[in-house]
């Protein structure tokens, strides 16, 4: 027995919102928080990671540990985490007493600080594990949250605290020894003009430094930008003004600006100052909407040089506005290189949180600082548009398709271009808004095709077809892609590089195509008579009654045959993945169950016909079929224009179409372009298809709903086969109404269908499979399909044939269905193995797979959540494999695809995606970690600007911040380590993160001092001592709570009684003078 085992590669949720963002410039990494609790790192060098964080609260805050290998977030329970990048696992935490607000970092330490609602800041070291006892109280009366925190871009000793109730104050930490008040060396606020009030009132939303730190700029709620000299505090600002009005400082331009504000620009909110990463210029990043959740513009404004130089209204324009296409949740910074400076310095790109179902978008700020272009990273922009069904493409791709998905991949830079890595598995995929498109995996890395799609809509309101797409099917050697729809038509595509190959030998225009339609939509086939259970009836075959057909009451026509509207039909969709999971409640799924429980009823289901054919009427009848319906396919040609709407491309290439072939010359830069090349139409009767397939000759095979069965020669366009499964032949009369006309009863339905290279001359057959357990081959399409298997009374959801071994050359035929896996020989009517799961559980899905470490078999999902490798010839069990436990509620109503590599794919509903893959011992490098690792410890930061350091009462003045702040804030902390958690990077960082004095060396002193403390420290557990200190700490704290909430009031009653006084004492006046006594 082989060692086998499951590896998670990806996991998308994108019904979670992403909830927050940080960038690291040194490592190029990109870490997004969700609301599921989820953490996900993406990177340039290695395939994008999932932390283990096993929280399931909204993340809010995040930030990287510049220099270290840490990563710190805050969830919505106020839970502070810390991770190790280098092994991706969590390393301790800290529950912060008040609900946290914002979060900053000391630059070049690995000190955090963290503000609250209760107007307190905290200082955590994310790497040693302390929390310093020292924290600064709310500066602001009355009590207020902490709307922003920003240490100082040059003096490490500076600490910015923007309170939302208005006040603006700086701190500095070398003079915290003397006293509070001579902490606080600078306050500001702004006085509002009433003009611009609201009646909620004007807060505080967002502040922070200038590139040179001299000064500050805040942004309020009703839609002001006000600049403060940090020089000294005082209550106007330096500038003032809106995004419209550069100068409010005068009561003729605040009334201009109060009666000119658009809504869009009412409510300010994220405010950056930075510096662009590749000019010497300073700017503004301001967000703006019509209140503070509604944000969707942002403002870029530049302010006079690299260092910031303003010095009045006119030294700050507005460059450019960028409007978002939804709601904007938060911004943050991505720089070119440079950490410092609180992340602003050297700018080039926004990582924005953008929608209602809330996406990364990258926008990227041109060296004229305008936002010139926007994309999403790969991963991130799967699922924007929920996937309705998807298709894992079968087969070994060929050389040119696999250069060409490379080039297409790394356009966004998510795959280095020179990288020498294979397509690993292809992926179709069909979403809500019927756009078509393509996605590969790269190194375990699963990234868009870009610009590899099809509108759908498009080209169907062209064409003049109304349903929707219910089989995709995608030949990877040829790269030829068969679409089926539930009203009958099948698309045949080509990937390819020249959008103008000319591949039809005959084109329809598509206004003649249109004008098709509107007959082909009201030819649908006789339905007989039938009583009482119309509810039998699969849904596609459910047409309009003979009295209506009578009476006149034809189907009303599209509006996509007039005037270009698009109706969609309410049909339901059928999955599409070849070993393929039957959704509850799809039309699929519902007819095989009708005819898995009505085998027995004779009155009900209709029986297959005879095995033994006539082999003379077949061939009439098949003739007649092919010469009537080989005209109903018709070939595609776009002008440049439908080629733009249909691709999404704006410009396309002027080619040479003489080649068919894909010229990878075409391309001047040498970069691959790859199109969806919409070729071949086919429609014959307007009658569901429930299965698409196509092959590596041009051979494409068509199931419809009735049973009828019809293969295409897309090369030579024609029907080279027509066959109804449930109907034996008719030589004289047999028409295209006739084999796609319904029967009494459940007709048997095909579930399965594979091409396959049989025998030793290889000759190119179709196995097809039915509802009713039966296995025929179509060797020959000029003569009657052979029955070569049969799976007693069960649909078969999986063909396909396999040798069992390399010196073994005989074919076996492998049945999968619900209940079991056959093994034939092939023309055998006897079984040579059969597996059976328990009678509890079903079979979902199965592939036969060729694994890299030379195992060859056949893996199959089982309901239970195993998957089970079953070797060849014997279907044995080699290996049962348990799927992670949160694929549990996706294989109920999903598509579960398996490649022949191994590779498996798991669409859940609402577009929830989980990729794994199976591999064995030997293929595993010696350190498998190392296929998942962020951090490389071999990048380091620039040098840092002049800092100037912390004076302090123990060092004076010092130069070395980190060594500064580590003996200011580190003097008196608790250990966060004591019970059991570990330091960040201690692989890379021992000799610097180890500390040299054990755990809680205060009370080891104290024990040693006083013997009664030593007894007790002997029984007690540390961890118990940890937590009596917490217990005690945040008593102290809400203690310190309830005292400022006291001040609070009794500044209220104070204030109060004042009010109380002065107006007692005016009516004592209005008395005396009403008496005439003054």
């Amino acid at each position: 027995m082989s060692t086998l085992r499951i590896i998670e590669d990806l996991q998308v949720d994108p019904v979670a919102n992403a909830t927050a963002t940080a960038f690291d410039p040194i490592q190029q990494a990109l870490a997004v928080g969700y609301s599921n609790g989820t953490i996900r790192l993406f990177t340039q060098h290695t395939a994008s990671t999932r932390l283990h964080t096993n929280g399931t609260s909204a993340i809010t805050h995040i930030r990287f540990i510049t220099g270290y290998a840490a990563l710190v977030c805050i969830d919505h329970v106020g839970l502070l985490r810390v991770f190790d990048l280098e092994t991706l696992e969590f390393c301790f935490d800290y529950q912060v007493p008040i609900a946290p607000t914002c979060i900053s970092s000391f630059a070049g330490t690995s000190w955090v600080l963290v503000g609250t609602e209760g107007g307190r800041v905290y200082f955590v070291d994310c790497v040693n594990g302390y929390k310093s006892d020292y924290s600064i109280g709310c500066l602001a009366k009355p009590v207020a949250p902490v709307a922003a925190v920003a240490t100082h871009p040059l003096e490490t000793e500076k600490i910015l605290i923007a309170y939302a109730n208005g006040a603006v104050v700086v701190c500095d930490l070398g003079k915290a020894s003397v006293s509070e008040r001579a902490m606080t060396v600078g306050k500001y606020s702004y006085e509002s003009p009433l003009e611009l009030a609201s009646s909620s009132g004007v807060w505080i939303l967002d502040a922070g430094w200038s590139p040179a730190g001299d000064k500050i700029a805040v942004s309020y709620s009703n839609g002001v930008i006000a600049v403060f000299a940090s020089n000294g505090g005082t209550l106007n600002p330096m500038i003032a003004r809106t995004i419209q009005c550069p100068d409010i400082q005068t009561p003729e331009n605040i009334q201009q600006a109060a009666t000119n504000m658009a809504p869009k620009l009412s409510c300010l909110g994220t405010i950056r100052w930075c510096t662009h990463g590749e000019t010497d210029r300073s700017f503004l990043v301001v967000t703006s909407g019509s209140t503070t959740k509604l944000q969707n513009y942002i403002h870029i404004l530049s302010t006079n040089g690299k260092n910031a130089d303003v010095k009045c209204s006119q030294d700050i324009v507005l460059e450019s506005s960028f409007e978002l296409p939804a709601s904007l949740l938060s911004i943050s910074t991505v720089t070119s290189s440079s950490p410092w400076r609180n992340g602003n310095d050297g700018v080039v790109e926004l990582a924005a949180l953008v929608g209602q179902r809330t996406l990364v978008r990258k926008l990227r700020i041109s060296p004229d600082l305008r936002i010139c272009s926007s994309s999403l990273p790969g991963e991130l922009e799967w699922c924007i548009v929920p996937v309705a069904q998807q298709f894992a493409v079968e087969g070994t791709l060929s050389t040119v398709l696999n250069k060409a998905l490379l080039c297409s991949a790394t356009a966004d830079s998510a795959v280095p271009a020179s990288s020498n890595k294979a397509v690993l598995q292809l992926y179709c995929c069909v979403d809500d808004a019927n756009t078509l498109s393509l996605w590969c995996t790269v190194d375990q890395r699963l990234c868009r095709c870009d610009g590899v799609s099809l509108n759908l809509d498009t080209l169907f309101r062209m064409v003049g077809a109304e349903g929707q797409i219910t089989s995709i099917h995608f030949c990877a050697l040829s790269g030829l892609l068969a679409m089926g729809t539930d009203s009958g038509e099948t698309f045949l595509c080509l990937l390819t590089t020249d959008p103008w190959e000319s591949l039809a030998q005959q084109y329809t225009s598509t206004n003649q195509l249109r004008k098709l339609a509107l007959k082909y939509y009201n030819m649908r086939p006789q339905q007989p008579q039938r009583p009482s259970t119309q509810g039998n009836r699969p849904h596609s075959t459910q047409v309009d009654s003979p009295s209506q057909q009578h009476l006149g009451l034809q189907r009303h026509r599209s509006a996509s045959l007039h005037d270009g509207g698009f109706i969609k039909r309410k049909s339901k969709r059928l999955s599409s993945s070849f070993g393929m999971l039957f959704r509850r409640g799809s039309s699929a799924s519902g007819h095989i169950r009708e005819n898995s429980k009505r085998q027995d009823d004779a009155g009900n289901a209709a029986l297959p016909r005879d095995t033994d054919i006539d082999s003379m009427a077949w061939k009439q009848q098949l003739d007649k079929l092919t010469l009537e319906m080989t005209p109903m396919v018709y070939g595609l040609q776009f002008d440049t224009q439908q080629q733009q709407l249909l691709s999404g491309h704006t410009q396309l290439k002027d080619a040479d179409t003489s080649c068919l072939s894909m010229d990878m010359s075409k391309q001047k830069d040498g970069s691959l372009q790859l199109f969806v090349l919409p070729f071949m139409l086919a429609r014959f009767v307007c009658c569901s298809v429930v299965k698409v397939v196509a092959g590596e000759h041009g051979l494409v095979a068509i199931a419809y709903s009735n049973g009828t069965l019809v293969v295409v020669d897309a090369i030579n366009q024609k029907v080279v086969l027509a066959d109804n499964i449930n109907m034996p032949p008719k030589a004289d009369s047999a028409s295209v109404s006739d084999i796609f006309g319904t029967i009494d009863g459940i007709p048997v339905a095909i579930t399965a269908m594979a091409f396959a290279f049989v025998g030793s001359s290889q000759q190119m057959s179709l196995l097809v499979g039915t509802s009713c357990g039966h296995v025929y081959q179509y060797s020959d399409f000029t003569k009657p399909p052979r029955l070569v298997g049969t799976a007693p009374a069960s649909p078969i959801i999986y063909l396909t044939l396999e040798t069992a071994d390399e010196l073994d050359k005989n074919q076996l035929l492998v049945v999968g269905t619900m209940e079991s896996v056959t093994l034939y020989h092939l023309y055998s009517p006897e079984p040579v193995a059969t597996f059976q799961p328990s009678s509890d559980v079903q079979l979902l899905s199965m592939r036969a797979v060729h694994l890299k470490s030379g195992w060859h078999g056949i893996a199959a999902i089982v309901g239970n959540n195993q998957l089970v490798m079953l070797c060849l010839p014997g279907l044995t069990v080699d290996s049962s494999l348990k799927l992670p436990s949160n694929v549990e509620r996706l294989l109920h109503a999903s598509d579960a695809c398996i490649n022949d590599s191994g590779q498996i794919q798991i669409l859940g509903s609402g577009g929830r995606l989980m990729k794994l893959h199976v591999t064995g011992a030997a293929a595993e490098p010696a350190d498998s970690s190392m296929q998942h690792r962020c951090y490389d410890d071999s990048l380091k930061p620039p040098p840092q600007p002049v800092r100037k350091g912390i004076t302090s009462w123990l060092l004076g003045k010092a130069t070395d911040p980190a060594a500064d702040i580590d003996a200011f804030l580190g003097s008196h902390h608790r250990d966060l380590l004591a019970r059991g958690g570990t330091r960040p990077g201690t692989r890379l960082h021992t000799n610097v993160l180890q500390p040299e004095t054990e755990e809680l060396p205060s009370l080891s002193k104290r024990s040693r001092q006083d013997s009664k403390l030593g007894e007790i420290d002997k029984s007690l557990d540390m961890g118990e001592i940890a937590e009596t200190k917490e217990l005690l700490e945040r008593r102290g704290q809400q203690l310190e709570d309830v005292s400022q909430a006291m001040d609070q009031l009794s500044l209220q009653s104070e204030g109060f009684l004042k009010k109380i006084r002065a107006y007692n004492a005016e009516q004592e006046k209005k008395s005396k003078r009403r008496f005439g006594l003054f």
